[in-house]
């Protein structure tokens, strides 16, 4: 039986090729959308995968007090101290935030700046146990010289040979030995690394939070228990009694499975995605989906006109209800599979879009998971075969024979109300698109044209290596002014863009200074940045006292009660000399914070990045220069950014998202108008005999595109009613998320009804002017 219902399927979609292939394309769209987002979804989602225990491996981040900020570092102290007396924890290991840097690595006369070596502790590949091809895990990291490297880094500097027991050079002046080299893991990671060394530092003291703390705990421990056991213990221990600055610490734990989409820390190195983009996404290929297989199911019941008496005859034969409903199912199985081949193909050839779009490296034909593809797939196409046929299934194999026979099957089915109510959810999805997209659009032309509180435009940045190139700066400074095209200099240690940042806590007349974001700057560092003065002066050399005081920002001024402080000492004996606007630094989700701008002295951090004002006019000539002298002074290879260039990546994944939901809408709206098209037709051809009859009796061409018209403007109307509050909704609960954010008006909502509305005349127009143009006789003697 089942070869034969295949057999005549073939037969049918061969007869109907118009139709199948318009229900084969329109269904292949929807899947290629939907399968493209789920491989970048899944991408988001395998972050430390690899790792088998990774979800009994925590990562500590730290309150130190009620109303502060979480951060994600803590003391080098703490790990010990809690192993000692919680039996939950099996091991722990750390990183120190000192030795997370880009390091010149050579070998012989090949040098190349190598991005991410960490320090870590020995017992680091016991929570992250990455394959070895050379050496041993365990005798790796046993003492400060030592250096384990990736594949990537060692086929960099050794080729495919085995490179333990040779030596690298490191920033000119310390030489490592390689005992090992890893494999890079088949899934994304949290944490960038090219290689280990050792941690340089026992710890620098409790209050000073340098390290990032890993807890592996025993298998099924209860994290909310152990959350609760690990702050009351601490607590009790002596040196929480003992310091006044730790009696108000909660500590938290995210397992490293969880860090890259969902930690909420600040200060995190981690590379950090956007869960709710993630799920966004998703939702919307799900919607794509869906109203593919609406348009799936609106053509297959356009079509049951034709199949009406092949239905009734059948039954006359003896093929029973659940016969047919297999054979329909058949049918549809048919089209969802080649649907699903031409939707492969599609996404194959798409990826590179996506890939360019998302900067990810995906593709089919390379998935690292293929097992979870194909099962996801597979329960996919069993329900897009239930959504897309099911329906017309059970509408086709309940046509009586007799009434059918006698040419009377299509009132009184019970199947209008349904057809009316898929072709409304396909507009109700296109119109929350169009609002969406609108909407997005608005707000990445917000983030662009934001003020941002500095002039980013032509400001070289690049970075200092050695500690010489800071303590003779202002003689190099003066060399740099002279390249023609250079119009201020100065230095920095986290410029606009950056998102980790010096946060202190100070102690002033009695009370507590806690959050304050410390910038270490030169002199001139507000003109290179053209940040505005809004009170008082900014930094300068002519005042040789300007080294200890302080500049803050108009956040800082507010928080702190500053107003009436401006001239005098504040925190570490500090003069605030002056006050300068806000500016953006981390992202349009973060208003902007607290911040003190300070000159580099002893006790400060270093200010290892140089900044360049330039003039436009000749901009790649200055560039030229610039690097001549650098190279004479640091004789390393020569890497810079633009400051525009960097800081667009603090709202680059939002220009992304509006990309997307360009092809997002507009796909959308090309399978809504295929569905509204098949219902046309099955309405134009229901009611042929009733337009003949009102042609008869003197009805215009337009007074019947006006009839059929009216039943479906009451559709998209009521559409519009549904979709305009939920896109408000989805729209508003988006914004929400950022500290500079638009105004949502109400023109992407009319011009989103009037779009929806022009496309439903025009398509239900074209589909009813044929047989409302057509001579009444005909209409008559139709069927």
């Amino acid at each position: 039986m089942f070869r034969l219902n295949l057999k005549i399927a073939l037969r049918t979609l061969w007869k109907n090729k118009g139709y199948s292939i318009l229900n084969i394309f329109g269904l292949s769209i929807g899947l290629a959308g939907f399968i493209m987002i789920l491989l970048f979804a899944n991408h988001e989602r395998s972050y430390d995968t690899w790792n088998t225990a990774a979800k009994d491996i925590y990562r500590i981040s730290i309150k130190w007090g009620p109303g502060q900020e979480e951060y994600s570092s803590s003391p080098a102290e703490l790990a010990p101290a809690l192993k000692e007396v919680l039996p939950e924890i099996v091991d722990y290991g750390r990183f120190y935030v000192w030795d997370m840097r880009q390091r010149l690595v050579a070998r012989d006369k090949n040098e190349n700046y190598v991005d991410h070596i960490m320090g870590v502790d020995s017992s680091w590949f016991n929570l992250f146990p990455y394959k070895f091809i050379y050496g041993e895990a365990k005798k790796s990291l046993l003492s400060a010289d030592q250096i384990v490297l990736s594949q990537k880094t060692s086929e960099l500097f050794f080729g495919k040979t085995n490179p333990v027991g040779q030596s690298l050079l490191i920033n000119t002046n310390k030489r490592y030995t390689v005992t090992g080299v890893y494999e890079q893991p088949n899934t994304p990671e949290h944490m960038e690394h090219d290689g280990f060394v050792k941690k340089s530092s026992p710890g620098d003291g409790w209050g000073n939070g340098n390290y990032y703390t890993y807890l592996k705990l025993k298998e099924g421990t209860d994290k909310e228990a152990f959350v609760k056991k690990l702050n009351q213990v601490f607590k009790n221990l002596p040196v929480a009694k003992e310091n006044e600055g730790l009696k108000d610490i909660e500590m938290f734990l995210t397992s490293v499975p969880d860090l890259y989409l969902h930690a909420s820390s600040s200060q995190d190195p981690t590379k950090r995605g956007n869960a709710k983009i993630v799920t966004i996404l998703i939702l919307f290929s799900s919607l794509l989906l869906m109203i593919a297989c609406i348009n799936f199911t609106n053509l297959s019941i356009a079509q049951s006109v034709k199949r009406a008496k092949e239905t009734g005859v059948r039954k006359v034969l003896g093929a029973g209800r659940g016969n047919l409903i297999t054979y329909f199912l058949i049918e549809t199985g048919i089209q969802c599979v080649l649907a699903l081949l031409l939707a492969l193909t599609i996404a194959e050839v798409g990826m590179p879009v996506l890939n360019r779009l998302m900067e990810v490296n995906l593709s089919l034909l390379n998935y690292s998971n293929p097992g979870q593809l194909i099962t996801q797939l597979s329960l996919v196409m069993i329900l897009v075969v239930i959504l897309a046929g099911g329906y017309a299934a059970f509408f086709l194999s309940s046509y009586e024979p007799v009434r059918v026979l006698k040419g009377n099957f299509s009132r009184g089915m019970g199947s209008l109300w349904m057809r009316k109510t898929l072709i409304s959810v396909q507009f109700i999805v296109a119109i929350v698109f169009m609002v969406a997209l609108m909407i997005i659009r608005q707000q990445v032309d917000h983030i662009k044209n934001q003020d941002v509180g500095f002039n980013k435009d032509h400001v070289l940045v690049f970075k200092i290596r050695k500690g010489e190139s800071r303590k003779n700066f202002s003689q190099i400074k003066q060399r740099l002014l002279k390249v023609p095209g250079v119009n201020a200099v100065s230095r920095v240690n986290y410029y606009p863009g950056v998102k980790a940042m010096q946060v202190i806590d100070r102690e002033f007349n009695g009370g507590k200074v806690s959050n304050l974001s410390t910038i270490t700057v030169d002199f001139d560092y507000f003109k290179v940045m053209g940040m505005p003065v809004q009170r008082g002066r900014v930094f300068s050399d002519t005042f040789s006292t300007d080294s200890n005081t302080i500049v803050v920002n108009e956040s800082a001024v507010k928080k702190y009660g500053l107003q009436k402080l401006i001239g005098s000492k504040w925190i570490e004996n500090r003069v605030i000399i002056g006050v300068v606007k806000d500016h953006v630094q981390k992202g349009m989700e973060t208003a902007a914070e607290p911040t003190a701008f300070v000159v580099e002295r002893r006790g400060t951090n270093s200010a290892d990045q140089v900044i360049l004002k330039m003039d436009r006019a000749h901009a790649q000539e200055s560039l030229e220069e610039v690097k001549k002298i650098w190279i004479s002074v640091e004789p390393f290879p020569f890497q810079y950014s633009w400051l525009d260039q960097s800081f667009a990546q603090v709202y680059v994944q939002y220009v992304r998202l509006d990309k997307l939901f360009n092809i997002f809408t507009y796909i959308t709206l090309a399978i809504a108008i295929l569905g509204l098209f098949a219902l046309a037709s099955f309405s134009v051809q229901e009611r042929t005999k009733e337009i003949g009859v009102r042609k008869v009796l003197g009805a215009e061409t337009t007074d019947i595109l006006r009839l059929i018209n009216r039943s479906f403007l009451i559709l998209v109307a009521v559409a519009n009613l549904v979709a305009i509050p939920l896109a408000y909704i989805l729209s508003s609960n988006w914004l929400s998320g950022f500290a500079y954010r638009t105004t949502i008006t109400a023109w992407p909502f009319i011009f989103a009804s009037i779009i929806s509305v022009v496309i439903t005349v025009l398509t239900v127009s074209l589909q009813a002017f044929k047989t409302a143009n057509a001579k009444p006789v005909d209409a008559l003697k139709y069927e």
